[in-house]
């Protein structure tokens, strides 16, 4: 029903309009020929690649000097470069204009198509997979193109990245310096008494403790102060031989006879002798010598001054005792030893009589400067560390055994080292990388042979760089990932061929 009406409309045009409607349709059809045509042959020789402003030479090879804005990079792949705009084949993200030429006036290459020419192409993840054609990789990815420009006009083992991406990036270099630098040891150690300033308070004779002075650990003595009081038969008994020699000499005064009187002075110095060998103290011996009197109980005095770290009985009243038996340690805390423990790596940097810093971590604030005293004789099996002792002051006595300190050991100065940042050296185990920055987003990988670390951020280097040059302290790991890229493929790549 709808057709017949149609047709009965169009009968009802009048002849010119049914003319026109018919010369209309004739004109688009010819006009869509004639653009078919031209598209087709190109008879003009237009060009319809975007950002492909380069001329070719007569035979179609290469270009002169592509004009900046022709190249598209990929802003996370460097090594993805196209002559026109697109999308990543690794990340999927949109190519960005770079410069097509360098500073030095190196040309781009192209192929017979008026593209650029491709040595090979290469799996992204797997640089070392290269193929002639394009294709996936093991890994599923598409293969990425090798350029032939890439390989002539740049510099062997340098990376190149536009100087935008070297910002984008957050590229830091910073120039490598003369000055001095230490070794430092840094460790952990607990204070221990000075084993030189320990006294230990005993008897040579045996007896009976019958009234003690001191009798608490922590207590403070001073030189001569009374510890307590023994009786001892031995002792007692000797006093008693003393004051009648003494007596004796005196009877034989008045007498001429010289071989008596020495016998006697030789009578009283031999028992004199017995108390001073028993420690019996000069003020004691001079007391019996003045009042003639045996005293049944002999007064023990301390021979240092410090503290009393150790008794041997809680209770020493009633105590039998033996000659030898300790019965008090006195600890001067004048000064402490710390005995810290350092790695055998550290080993060679640590020398007798070093200076050494000690610090708490309760008193950050406070200081205490030493030296190292001695070094242990050997290293330990389980930890595989020395112990060192150091010395520290401790004019007030605050420091105290059994606390826990930080150490650091200064290791001599090596003098007009050439240093470089800690930061700016990749180890990767078997070798020490840096990047020298060349400067317009050039950068070349450099193998430095490292000495000692210093106490800052700064690490001495051997061979490798010299002073003045700049090192990469930020992001050059995104470099060396580029620079495994251009080793891994001139490593595996046959000259003159596409795959290995």
């Amino acid at each position: 029903m709808s057709n017949n009406r149609k047709e009965a409309e169009a009968l009802a045009l009048p002849p010119m309009g049914r003319f026109m409607q018919t010369f209309s349709m004739v004109l688009f059809f010819l006009l869509g020929v004639v653009v078919t045509v031209l598209l087709v042959a190109n008879p003009f020789g237009l060009r319809f690649l975007p950002g492909s402003a380069g001329q070719a030479d007569p035979d179609g090879h290469t270009a002169a000097h592509m004009k900046p804005g022709t190249l598209y990079q990929c802003p996370m792949h460097p090594e993805v470069l196209e002559a026109q705009p697109g999308q990543c084949p690794i990340c999927k993200m949109d190519l960005m204009p770079v410069e097509s030429a360098i500073d030095d006036g190196s040309a781009v290459t192209l192929g017979a198509n008026g593209e650029r020419e491709i040595l090979h192409w290469y799996a992204p993840m797997d640089p070392t997979y290269v193929r002639d054609e394009p294709g996936l990789s093991p890994m599923g990815m598409n293969l990425v193109p090798k350029y032939a420009d890439d390989s002539t006009k740049n510099e062997a083992s340098v990376v190149r990245i536009d100087p935008v991406q070297v910002q984008n990036i957050g590229v830091v270099s910073e120039k490598v310096r003369v000055e001095d630098i230490g070794r430092s040891s840094r460790t952990v150690g607990i204070l221990d008494f000075n084993a030189d300033e320990i006294t230990w308070v005993n008897t040579k004779f045996e007896g009976w403790i019958e009234k003690v002075y001191v009798n608490y650990v922590g207590q403070d003595v001073k030189q001569g102060q009374p510890l307590f009081e023994i009786y001892s038969p031995e002792l007692v008994t000797t006093q008693e031989e003393y004051v009648r020699a003494l007596g004796y000499r005196a009877s034989l005064e008045s007498s001429k006879r010289e071989q008596t009187l020495k016998q006697a002075d030789s009578l009283v110095a031999s028992t004199r002798d017995r108390l001073v060998y028993w420690d019996i103290s000069e003020e004691q011996i001079e007391e019996l010598e003045r009042t003639r009197s045996v005293q049944r109980r002999i007064t023990i005095l301390s021979p240092a001054n410090g503290v009393v770290a150790e008794i041997m009985e809680e209770a020493l009243e009633g105590m039998y005792i033996r000659p030898g038996m300790n019965l008090y340690k006195i600890a001067d805390l004048s000064t402490v030893w710390v005995h810290a423990a350092v790695y055998e790596s550290d080993m060679p940097w640590i020398r007798k009589e070093q200076p050494a810093v000690v610090t708490f971590r309760h008193e950050a604030d406070r200081v205490f400067r030493g030296e190292v005293l001695f070094l242990y004789p050997e290293v330990s099996r389980e930890t595989r560390t020395l112990k060192i002792c150091v010395e520290v002051p401790n004019p007030n006595g605050r420091l105290r055994p059994g606390m826990y300190a930080d150490v650091v050991v200064h290791g001599p100065p090596v003098t007009d080292a050439i240093v470089v940042p800690q930061s700016a050296v990749i180890r990767s185990g078997e070798r020490n990388i840096v990047f020298v920055d060349l400067g317009d987003g050039r950068f070349r990988p450099a193998e430095v042979k490292l000495g000692i670390t210093g106490t800052g951020d700064r690490i001495q280097v051997i061979e490798g760089v010299v002073p003045g040059e700049a090192v990469v302290t930020q992001a050059q790991f995104m470099l060396d990932s580029e620079s495994r890229i251009q080793e891994a493929i001139a490593k595996f790549v046959r000259p003159g061929k596409g795959r290995p």
